[in-house]
């Protein structure tokens, strides 16, 4: 495809390239932000600003009117609205300006990876735009509001993108931490999935990558129902048609949400019951279990969390029980079986601890 047709495609009008001096402005700014926001990271603002200034950015009228920035990988640049006041590095310009970081490509030049989406087997898209758009708003220091999308209400740091993916993903990082979840989605490596997948378990961490991709593609499919429904000319009989899928469409969304939810408290409460041994630990994950509740995503009825607490507060004390009696724990309920082997054979898998705490090590530091 051409450039100019891709450009069109894009709904990119009126080109202008900016000059090596405004490109420079704009690249020291973004990453003293980047820099001052994550100190954690211990990012180089000189690394960052010569990556930056190295970008291609123009400014150019946008038939999304709505947008400030939009990065095109077809040719690895960056263009910003034209009304966009470029001395405000606002959210959706930082945003475009962290896909940029995040590329990743093989020896042919083909862009294999942006941080958590990997390209080739076109899994990890919804996670990585949630990624970024996190990275994006606490570059800011956002004001977290509490919102209401399709009868679900929660607390969003990114009311306006991405808002349940962000939320969700926040509770991932409830477990992980965030550093884990920042260094894969400015690098690209698997350091979020393998810590998230040791809170949890291998098949879950694939199960909501999945369900995530699933969830943004609905609500894409929603914006479009949505806006045909308002800008097209329809008969009663097609905006009916329209109306009611629209809201399966909802529904859905709600449904996958909920989904998404569910997994992550239950596959992550029960590895940290089963991880627990001491008293601390108990008393730890009675804390996170009432912190939880506050990046709880609540449709209507919504009952899972609060049954759940109470069973695993049952199993909480016949753990404390155990310990009292024996010194130890010796036994767990059932349910918990899959998470046996690394809580009752520690000498047989001592070797498979040794390598595990060997992997935390690398990951975590």
């Amino acid at each position: 495809m051409g450039i100019n047709l891709l450009l069109r495609k894009e709904g990119l009008e009126n080109i202008q390239k900016l000059n090596t001096l405004r490109v420079n402005q704009i690249a020291s700014n973004l990453s003293n932000k980047l820099c001052n926001s994550f100190p954690e990271l211990h990012l180089s603002q000189s690394d960052l600003f010569r990556q930056l200034s190295r970008l291609d950015m123009y400014v150019a009228q946008m038939q999304d009117t709505n947008s400030s920035a939009k990065y095109v990988y077809g040719n690895g640049s960056i263009y910003f609205n034209q009304n966009q006041n470029l001395n405000q590095m606002d959210i959706p310009i930082i945003h475009e300006c962290i896909h940029y970081l995040q590329e990743a490509k093989d020896s042919k030049g083909k862009l294999i990876r942006l941080g958590l989406y990997d390209l080739n087997k076109q899994t990890g898209l919804a996670l990585n735009e949630a990624a970024v758009q996190l990275i994006a708003v606490r570059t800011v220091n956002k004001q977290i509001d509490t919102v209401k999308y399709f009868g679900m209400s929660f607390i969003s740091e990114s009311p306006e993108f991405y808002p349940l993916e962000c939320a969700l993903l926040s509770q991932m990082t409830f477990f992980t931490g965030n550093e884990a979840m920042y260094f894969s989605t400015l690098y690209g490596i698997p350091m979020f999935e393998k810590t998230f997948k040791n809170m949890s378990d291998d098949d879950t961490y694939f199960d909501i990558e999945m369900d995530f991709d699933k969830l943004l593609e609905t609500e894409t499919d929603l914006a479009i129902l949505s806006q045909k429904l308002q800008t097209t000319d329809t008969s009663i009989e097609k905006s009916k048609l329209l109306q009611l899928q629209i809201e399966a469409k909802k529904k859905s969304i709600t449904k996958t949400c909920t989904k998404i939810q569910n997994k992550i408290i239950e596959t992550c409460f029960k590895r940290k019951f089963m991880d627990a041994s001491t008293f601390d630990d108990l008393r730890e994950l009675e804390t996170d279990l009432n912190s939880f509740q506050n990046l709880l995503i609540k449709p209507a009825n919504y009952t899972f969390y609060d049954e759940f607490c109470e069973k695993i507060l049952k199993d909480i004390n016949f753990k404390k029980d155990q310990i009292i009696k024996y010194g130890k724990v010796i036994d767990i309920p059932k349910e918990y079986s899959n998470y046996l082997p690394i809580v009752v054979a520690p000498k047989k898998l001592s070797k498979i601890h040794e390598i595990i705490n060997t992997l935390k090590e690398f990951i975590l530091g």
